[in-house]
C-alpha cells in the first residue's frame, strides 16, 4: 500500500503478476479481434491493400495464430495461478459468487431506481465483476476449443467444422462487444475514474475508490489492521510489564 500523487493512500488491488496476465489478455485478445474480422471483408480487404493485400493476409494468419498460442497460455497459467499461488487462492476465494452478489444486485437495481437512498456495500469484487470474470472462462473455452478444430481441420468432419466456425465467430463477436462497450466503458470510462483506471498499470486503487466501490472490502481491512495493531500494542506492553 502507498500514496497516491495526491497524497491520498492506495490500496493494492492488481498484483504485478495478476498485471502482467491482464496485459497478456488484453494485447492477445485486441490481436485475435483484429486479425480475426479481418476475414469478414477478405476478399474486398485483399484489393484495398493493392499488392501487398495476399502478403498482409498471409501475415494476419501468422499473427491470429501467436496470438491465439498466447491467450491459450495465459490462461492456463491463470488456471495454475489461481489454483495453486496463495495471491491466486485469495483472487479466486474473493471472486467465487455469494448469495450476497444477488442481494446486491436487487439493492443496486433498486438504489438506481430511486427506491433505495444508498447502494450496497460492495466486497473486493462486484457482482459485475464477477459475473465478467466468469463469462471470460465460458468464453474462451469456446474460442480456444473451435479454434484449436479450425487449425486441425485435416483431422475432422466437415459439419463439425461448419458448427465450430459458427461458434467461434459468434462467441469472437460477443466477445469484441462485451470488451469494447462493456469493459473498456465501465472500468476506464466509468466517470469515477475518466479518464482511465490506472489499477492495470500500477495495480493500485484510491482510498476514495475504496470507499464508494467497494466499502465492505475497505472496513474489513481497516478492521483487520486495528486489530493487528491492537495485538502489537498489547505483546509490546506485556513484554514491557514481563
Amino acid at each position: 500500500m502507498g500514496g497516491h500523487g495526491n497524497n491520498e493512500r492506495a490500496f493494492v488491488r492488481l498484483t504485478k503478476s495478476e498485471r502482467i496476465q491482464h496485459v497478456i489478455l488484453f494485447v492477445s485478445t485486441g490481436l485475435l479481434i483484429l486479425t480475426g474480422f479481418m476475414l469478414m471483408g477478405e476478399v474486398w480487404a485483399i484489393k484495398l491493400f493493392g499488392s501487398a493485400g495476399k502478403s498482409i493476409f498471409y501475415w494476419r494468419g501468422i499473427v491470429h495464430r501467436i496470438a491465439a498460442v498466447a491467450v491459450t497460455a495465459v490462461c492456463f497459467y491463470h488456471l495454475y495461478y489461481v489454483l495453486l499461488k496463495t495471491d491466486g487462492k485469495s483472487w479466486i476465494r474473493a471472486m467465487l459468487p455469494r448469495l450476497k452478489d444477488g442481494v446486491d444486485a436487487y439493492q443496486n437495481v433498486m438504489y438506481m431506481l430511486g427506491k433505495r437512498d444508498a447502494r450496497p456495500k460492495m466486497d473486493r469484487f462486484t457482482y459485475l465483476e464477477k459475473l465478467e470474470y466468469f463469462s471470460v472462462y465460458f468464453g474462451m473455452f469456446i474460442v480456444i476449443s473451435t479454434g484449436t478444430m479450425m487449425w486441425t481441420q485435416s483431422y475432422w468432419p466437415k459439419f463439425y467444422l461448419d458448427v465450430a466456425d459458427a461458434l467461434h465467430l459468434g462467441e469472437a463477436t460477443l466477445a469484441a462487444l462485451a470488451i469494447i462497450v462493456g469493459h473498456i466503458f465501465t472500468v476506464h470510462y466509468n466517470p469515477h475514474v475518466y479518464p482511465m483506471n490506472k489499477a492495470f498499470i500500477d495495480g493500485n486503487i484510491s482510498e476514495s475508490m475504496m470507499k464508494d466501490e467497494h466499502s465492505l472490502w475497505y472496513e474489513r481491512i481497516i478492521a483487520d489492521e486495528a486489530s493487528k495493531s491492537a495485538n502489537t500494542a498489547n505483546a509490546t506492553e506485556g513484554g514491557r510489564n514481563a
